[in-house]
């Protein structure tokens, strides 16, 4: 499973929306350890309103409707609303509702006996008119009448969030009659939004992290372009461009970095430079001696006998390889400065390759799809070696299992050369050190087949002293594919 990459910016203000979570989790449970808050503060605001506007609506709707067609009316209104409604007496007694397991607390607030005592006398049952009269002097809803008690609490196992608002009503017969309580029940803090509305909140949270976005935007994309620049520096730098350089305008941690990067550029720049330098003249002064050898040894072989014929042939044989040798190097050596003494030249590019493929696979099937007009203008003897280099190494290694094929295809502003073999191929992991100096795959390569590692690291830098890349990859089913892409003009000089 992929993990999901978030940037630096977003992290920064993730963490700081947490931050502030923390801080207001923080804040409120100090507040509610300090004045010792519970749910009662949701009926502070809309929540509030709502339960009113429900107990007064309830209250109006029940006046005008006996006593015995209640139940319909608190279902209706308990459908609308998606929630549980109960109707209790002062006494703590359910008398309307679907049947409740009332928690002890929920019923020691609904118990009230000053509601009782302050309820107008019961009507005598014989007189119609005395009922509607004391019915008349229940207290009207907003009508000379504080705010009404309301409470909200929650109870466990199962968790359930109960509200509830006195109502200026009343339920039963003569001495049973009670004060009513409006209890609604919800199995969710919110209520189905009628307690609390989550979408208030999740927009100022919304506006809160937009705010904050464009409050922090400029340090943090400052601190991320400053981050990007290295890291796309430290990327060139390990690619061989020693050249590369950060601005150091910055007076923080993150200037000090660049000063830093800068200064090791600077530094395995000249390293490498001189190991360069010193590896190619190593080499030049090696080619005297192995000429002398060379020549020493004709002489001896003209002078021997037949006895050491055979040990001539072997050291003669070893020193045609150290010459071989010392001359890659020095091609090695030499590839990254062909653009200082070599002019680029206009030539066709399927003349170019069918010379080197009469020169480096002359025994071996090859397949060529290079359009005739297909032309470059670019480092001729730097594409020469870089190509012949790769044919050589696929008439030596695949030219006995089939076919090598050579293609070529060019848009606008890029030439792209595959050179494909049928052979054994690479170990998948080898793949990415092919172009290596000296790396040579086990299984494929070693000294005794003639190869010193540097082929591909020679083909590596003219090709990229020509402007273009070279990659390899698997071939299918089987070999080994090297693309080349050149431009179709030499790259600018550098100042």
């Amino acid at each position: 499973m992929a993990r999901l990459r978030l940037p630096l910016y977003g992290k920064i203000l993730l963490w700081f929306l947490v931050n502030l979570m923390v801080l207001g989790l923080l804040g409120f449970g100090f507040m509610r350890a300090q004045f010792r808050l519970g749910f009662d503060w949701m009926l502070a605001g809309p929540g509030g309103e709502r339960l009113e506007q429900l107990g007064e609506s309830l209250t109006d709707e029940l006046r005008r409707t006996p006593e015995s067609d209640w139940p319909p009316v608190l279902e209706r209104h308990e459908a609308a609303l998606g929630l549980t409604l109960a109707l209790f007496g002062s006494d703590g007694i359910q008398q309307l509702g679907p049947p409740l397991e009332v928690p002890d607390e929920l019923r020691s607030k609904l118990i009230d006996k000053r509601r009782t005592e302050d309820m107008p006398p019961p009507p005598r049952p014989d007189d119609a008119r005395n009922r509607g009269r004391d019915r008349e002097r229940e207290p009207k809803p907003g009508r000379d009448q504080p705010p009404k008690p309301r409470f909200m609490m929650r109870s466990s196992d199962p968790a359930r969030y109960w509200a509830g608002i006195h109502l200026a009503l009343a339920h039963g017969e003569g001495a049973a009659r009670r004060p009513l309580t409006l209890v609604i029940v919800s199995d969710s803090l919110s209520g189905g939004g009628f307690f609390f509305n989550p979408w208030p909140w999740a927009g100022l949270v919304a506006g809160g992290l937009l705010v904050s976005a464009l409050i922090w935007l400029p340090l943090v994309g400052g601190i991320t372009r400053a981050i990007r620049r290295t890291n796309d520096a430290a990327r060139r730098i390990a690619d061989g461009d020693f050249g590369t350089r950060l601005p150091e305008g910055r007076h923080d941690e993150l200037g000090e970095l660049a000063s830093s990067v800068n200064a090791m550029a600077g530094q395995l720049g000249a390293y490498v430079a001189e190991q360069r330098r010193i590896t190619a003249d190593v080499a030049h002064e090696l080619c005297s001696p192995i000429a002398r050898m060379q020549m020493a040894l004709g002489v001896i072989e003209q002078r021997g006998t037949p006895e050491q014929a055979t040990y001539l042939g072997k050291l003669d044989t070893e020193l045609q390889h150290m010459a071989k040798l010392v001359e890659e190097v020095l091609a090695f050596s030499k590839a990254e400065t062909l653009p200082d003494h070599e002019s680029p030249e206009t030539f066709s590019l399927g003349d170019l390759v069918r010379s080197i493929v009469s020169r480096e696979a002359l025994g071996s099937e090859v397949q060529m799809e290079i359009p005739e007009s297909l032309r470059l203008h670019i480092f001729r003897a730097a594409l020469d070696r870089a190509l012949s280099n790769v044919v050589r190494n696929a008439d030596r290694y695949a030219g006995h299992a089939g076919p090598i094929q050579i293609k070529a295809e060019a848009n606008e502003d890029w030439v792209i050369i595959r050179i494909c073999d049928q052979g054994p191929g690479v170990p998948e992991e080898a793949i990415p050190r092919l172009f290596d100096p000296f790396f040579r795959p086990e299984n494929a390569r070693s000294r005794h087949t003639g190869g010193s590692g540097l082929g591909l690291a020679i083909t590596k830098r003219c090709v990229e002293a020509c402007g273009g890349t070279v990659s390899a990859e698997s071939g299918q089913p089987n070999g080994l594919c090297l693309v080349v892409t050149l431009p179709t003009r030499p790259p600018a000089p550098m100042s």
